[in-house]
């Protein structure tokens, strides 16, 4: 009787097993990670929270264990960029708040890296003023624009250039080895985009120093997906702080921007 039981508690934990394999056989290979962004409130004010909000799925299955989400924010026109992390909500929502103290359009793009796959999109919005902001900034572009005019006056104008290099500008997401430590080979990541479209076929290399070395050193990158550039041959000599600037060519695009990397 006891050697009945024993054997249909086996079989049991056989079906189970089964059962539990053919589940996991089921579930989705290689099937991309897909984000939807949401900003709200839709009409935004000056110096008002708004939210960002994430939705992660996977074959339209929540994503909860992202490696990274994130929203990069900056004011249209303007170098300087913002990064907040973005927090789990529930059900693949990832979210963070942010207000505003001067109105005019910005740019948001989000960033989520999770399951090997990298998601990067950039939308647009804008924020709405006072009266009294309507008019200073009205006033302040007046004066932009008769110092732009008198400056291009006085040496030559150069816009028609500056609108050239803009329209080539190409929204770049840095990935450094987690760890990289001194003498070592490093992998160094880049995700490009251009008008929210994966950038492929770039010719990309990472150029590497530190303050005050006269040497800089090169690393080509090769594109393992569309839009993702790597090298696993990064080195940096010795422990402490380096720049790392992102080169980027393609066609009439020449681009780089430069990032802060710690070395142990």
């Amino acid at each position: 009787m006891k050697r009945y039981i024993f054997a249909l508690i086996g079989s049991l934990a056989l079906i189970i097993g089964a059962g539990c394999s053919k589940q996991e056989d089921t579930l989705p290979s290689g099937v991309p990670v897909e984000a939807a962004l949401t900003i709200e409130p839709q009409e935004i004010a000056a110096n008002e929270p708004v939210t960002f909000s994430i939705k992660v799925t996977q074959a339209g299955a929540p994503v909860d264990d992202a490696k990274e989400t994130e929203f990069e924010i900056w004011k249209d026109g303007q170098d300087q960029h913002e990064t907040i992390p973005a927090t789990l909500q529930k059900d693949g929502v990832y979210t963070a708040q942010k207000s505003f103290a001067e109105p005019g359009a910005y740019n948001v793009m989000y960033h989520v890296t999770a399951r090997d796959f990298h998601n990067m999109q950039k939308q647009t919005f804008t924020v709405k003023g006072t009266a009294d902001q309507a008019d200073g900034s009205h006033d302040s572009h007046e004066q932009a624009s008769q110092s732009e005019n008198q400056t291009a006056h006085e040496h030559g104008s150069s816009h028609g250039a500056e609108e050239h290099h803009h329209g080539a500008v190409v929204d770049m997401h840095f990935q450094p080895a987690e760890s990289i430590k001194a003498n070592e080979a490093a992998s160094l990541t880049v995700h490009l985009q251009k008008d929210n479209q994966a950038l492929t076929e770039a010719a990309v290399k990472f150029e590497i120093w530190r303050e005050g070395d006269e040497k800089h050193q090169y690393a080509d990158a090769s594109e393992k997906q569309p839009g993702e550039y790597t090298t696993a041959n990064a080195t940096f000599p010795a422990a402490g702080t380096y720049t790392v600037k992102v080169h980027v060519e393609k066609g009439d695009i020449h681009d780089h921007k430069e990032y802060s990397v710690t070395v142990q």
